[in-house]
């Protein structure tokens, strides 16, 4: 395995880079076990920081963490995938459709900004502040729902999505798609066009499918 590249960004999350590469690229197999000892040993590093990036990798839904076993790398299925986003695709385009509405001048300045937060990160594929802000940018309409029921319902399905989210983030041509769909969205709030934000958001969301079911075929291919 490779050894990580140490700059300027927290050393935490070089490591959860180079983690999560290796889970995504099936060097580190579904059910196998990381032991602080055995990632300290092999990307040499101490302890403190592999913790936390096991943190990071538990949200993102790479790992589970267990009482007295430790991290275990989790496991995901293009079935899996499929179920999750049958329901995205619906329960997020229909709250893009209500928070027309709702959504304010500053909030959809806010997306506006995140995108272009987003497309600086994406100069370094830094995965971990691209997640990140995708989930804040999707967040602001689904929230401007104002459907209390259904910010839950997405909120759960969130939580298991993290982890197919990080394909869409390590291509740059997908990258790059995402940011112009993002500027769409963003258009459709602007002009006040509950249709269009509904398509897009559609749209948007089955391309990220598409694409996450394309990488997973490719990697169990090779």
């Amino acid at each position: 395995m490779k050894d990580i590249n140490i700059d300027n960004t927290p050393l935490s999350e070089k490591i959860a880079e180079t983690l999560r590469d290796y889970i995504m690229k099936g060097n580190l197999k579904p059910g196998e076990r990381l032991t602080e000892p055995k990632l300290s040993a092999m990307l040499g590093i101490s302890r403190t920081p592999i913790r936390e990036a096991l943190r990071l990798l538990e949200n993102e839904g790479f790992i589970d963490i267990y009482p007295r076993r430790g991290a275990v790398v989790s496991d995901i299925t293009a079935k899996d995938v499929d179920e999750i986003f049958v329901i995205k695709t619906k329960l997020e385009s229909l709250a893009a459709r209500l928070a027309v509405e709702n959504i304010s001048e500053s909030d959809i300045k806010r997306m506006m900004e995140i995108n272009e937060r987003m497309a600086k990160y994406s100069e370094t594929k830094n995965v971990v502040n691209l997640i990140k802000l995708n989930a804040e940018f999707h967040n602001i309409f689904i929230e401007n729902s104002n459907n209390s029921r259904l910010i839950k319902f997405i909120e759960s399905l969130n939580k298991q999505f993290k982890r197919v989210t990080a394909y869409s983030f390590t291509e740059a041509g997908r990258i790059k798609k995402v940011l112009e769909e993002h500027a769409n969205i963003v258009d459709a709030f602007v002009n006040r066009d509950p249709d269009r934000a509904e398509q897009l958001v559609d749209l948007h969301v089955k391309n990220g499918w598409q694409f996450i079911i394309s990488r997973m075929n490719y990697k169990t291919s090779n």
